[in-house]
């Protein structure tokens, strides 16, 4: 470790779609207010989201200024409704506004659905799935929503519009600081964590793996198996792996809570580890990223070419990408063990990566977040504002979430890159590890603390992925 307590060289521990445009879409408006039947075949022209948009402004402002023509409740349910279909949720409320007819046709629960499944990363948790996680689901009582129960499978379609209201809630949220709650159980840093619907697990330098109930935010399990530092972790619904500063790697049941194998091989503490149905890949301050059979939990290659710690690695469909304090992101084909592609911009060494198949986020000690293009190589954008190391992030389609040396956690747009939200009274030391979902933010940190940033705030999200 370098006596440069802000180093990347190793970060072992510190010392201390909807349907496309049609131009002749327009061309429909003319005939909205004097025939039904042909406004019916708007539907099938494949209008913009702003010609969307226009319609449903210009039909609000005939309704209420010109000829009071109700065509929509001329025509058949089915294809009013169908029309429905291509607006947006703004549109959506002013058609409620228009007439009784059309505020009953905005209510139907397939138009809302069809809104709902058409956001950018809005996906639904199917009740099967959900009854497996929860004994007991029950959604706001009115005629469209959902009650699940364990004595029955037969369930009502569920309320889409309650859906789109509280997720659309729910994302306004993400552009103000949240309620915090604080989780105290481990007696020195945390270094790691991960957490699914129901549970959160955490990994600490007091040498133990911590479980939480997320919604009681109580310990409910304690693992003991590594004689160091605990400093990284990933689990699934069967099986976790955890790699440490004692140089190596425990996988574990899920169901039991006991280890079912250690790993040896690295030379030195294990800094990042990663799984999927196939491969367990572990990286250490030795330099070299290790590929083990997930089945057997046999070694099966050592991949070597970076020139410091490996701090950070992903895998990915057959792909591995790893982040080095040497400075370099490198991609790797796991079947034949060979970097396919270096990746250079950052100006210190690298502290973490994420990885989707298609984009690559990293952080750095240069106090930057940059995202590639895994394809190219190229870098697509430089993210300025973190004021010390950018220890952890992770990301989806639309954010990013970091965490840095600066006691921050920020919230970063990813399409323009700009910081939405900056989380500075939560933590007292070094941010060590962030994850986040829909709903919710999970940071870790020196200073002992797991702090759990809930968005929620009183809206039901179990349905919420």
């Amino acid at each position: 470790m370098s006596n440069d307590t802000n180093s990347a060289a190793s970060l072992a521990e510190p010392d201390s779609s909807m349907p496309s445009s049609s131009p002749t879409f327009c061309s429909h408006l003319s005939n909205i207010s004097t025939d039904p039947i042909a406004s019916a075949s708007v539907s099938l022209v494949n209008p913009s989201p702003t010609e969307k948009r226009l319609l449903i402004d210009q039909l609000y402002d005939r309704m209420l200024n010109g000829p009071h023509i109700d065509f929509l409740s001329k025509l058949p349910y089915e294809i009013a409704t169908y029309i429905l279909h291509f607006v947006d949720m703004h549109s959506l409320t002013k058609v409620a506004r228009i007439s009784r007819t059309w505020n009953q046709l905005s209510r139907d629960n397939e138009v809302w659905k069809s809104i709902y499944l058409h956001q950018k990363q809005w996906r639904i948790r199917t009740p099967t799935r959900l009854l497996q996680e929860s004994p007991s689901i029950t959604t706001a009582p009115n005629a469209d929503t959902t009650q699940i129960s364990p004595r029955s499978q037969q369930h009502r379609p569920l309320n889409w519009k309650m859906l789109c209201h509280d997720r659309k809630l729910l994302e306004e949220r993400w552009s103000s600081v949240p309620p915090k709650n604080k989780l105290y159980g481990h007696n020195d840093s945390v270094y790691c964590v991960q957490f699914d619907n129901n549970k959160i697990v955490t990994g600490s330098r007091d040498k133990t793996i911590k479980f939480w109930d997320l919604h009681k935010l109580v310990c409910t399990h304690t693992l003991r198996g590594h004689t160091q530092s605990v400093l990284c972790l990933q689990f699934n619904d069967n099986m976790m792996v955890s790699g440490s500063s004692d140089n190596t790697v425990i996988v574990w049941d899920m169901k039991t809570h006991q280890p079912i194998s250690r790993l040896y091989g690295h030379t030195a503490g294990v800094l990042d580890v990663c799984f999927d149905d196939q491969y367990i890949v572990s990286c250490s301050k030795d330099a070299t990223i290790k590929v083990w059979d997930a089945r057997t939990k046999v070694l099966l290659k050592t991949m070597m070419g970076h020139l410091g710690p490996v701090n950070a690695v992903q895998l990915y469909k057959g792909q591995v990408v790893s982040a080095s304090g040497d400075g370099l992101i490198k991609l790797w084909n796991i079947g034949t063990g060979r970097c396919v592609r270096d990746f250079k911009g950052h100006e210190r060494g690298l502290a973490c990566v994420q990885f989707d198949g298609k984009t690559i986020v990293s952080g750095s000690n240069d106090k930057t977040i940059r995202i590639w293009d895994a394809a190219t190589g190229s870098c697509l954008r430089v993210l300025t504002g973190h004021t010390a190391l950018v220890r952890t992030l992770h990301f989806d389609q639309n954010k990013i979430v970091s965490g840095s040396y600066d006691h921050t956690v920020k919230v970063w747009d990813m399409d323009t890159g700009q910081c939405t939200l900056d989380l500075n009274s939560g933590h007292s030391s070094w941010v060590f590890d962030v994850q986040f979902s829909s709903s919710r933010i999970i940071s870790t940190s020196q200073d002992k603390n797991i702090i759990v940033w809930d968005f929620s705030n009183d809206l039901d999200v179990r349905l919420f992925d």
